[in-house]
């Protein structure tokens, strides 16, 4: 399952795994499973983790609007990056596994 998450993370020479682990950690806590239909998070705690991401989107600061913090911001443009780089990742693993079944399919007449 990790092995899994962290292709998408990491470059291609495989060197920076270890700098992506804590990431893949907490996106695994916080991944609906479908056995218990909720996060390993939720069921330790109760609830879901608040972002920075999840401030922006609702139009909450996490204190005073004027007031950034560096941590935060930084956290938050790493992370909004990181979920590009799935993204596109995904795309591509979406398109192989179609265009390998597609080479399977053929046409069934009635």
């Amino acid at each position: 399952m990790i092995q899994q998450f962290l292709t998408n993370y990491v470059a291609a020479d495989q060197q920076d795994w270890v700098d992506h682990l804590e990431l893949a950690e907490f996106c695994y806590n916080n991944s609906e499973h479908s056995a218990t239909g909720s996060t390993p998070f939720q069921m330790v705690t109760g609830k879901s983790p608040i972002l920075p991401m999840t401030w922006a989107a609702q139009g909450q600061p996490s204190s005073d609007a004027s007031e950034e913090v560096p941590m935060v911001t930084q956290f938050d443009e790493e992370r909004r990056h990181l979920w590009e780089l799935v993204k596109a990742n995904l795309e591509k693993a979406h398109k192989r596994y179609k265009d390998f079944a597609d080479k399977s399919q053929r046409e069934v007449k009635f």
